[in-house]
């Protein structure tokens, strides 16, 4: 019964670390972006709070929706 209990939590343990490990590197990651954003530096693609790229989606059925007078 003891050994069970062990085992138990042995795999609890390695599921908190994992937790751990993973909130772990969401931390620095944030920490790291921080440094760089005081400095105003960018990191491209990995910046969140950059601006997104403007895309326009041209579908089969929609047509072309940015000039409707070429058909």
């Amino acid at each position: 019964m003891i050994h069970e209990t062990m085992e138990e939590l042995k795999s609890f343990f390695k599921i908190l670390f994992g937790f751990l490990a993973a909130a772990t590197c969401v931390w620095v990651y944030l920490r790291i972006l921080a440094f760089f954003y005081e400095r105003g530096w960018k990191l491209g693609r990995l910046d969140a709070s950059r601006e997104p790229s403007k895309l326009e989606i041209q579908t089969l059925f929609h047509g072309n929706t940015k000039d409707q007078d070429q058909l």
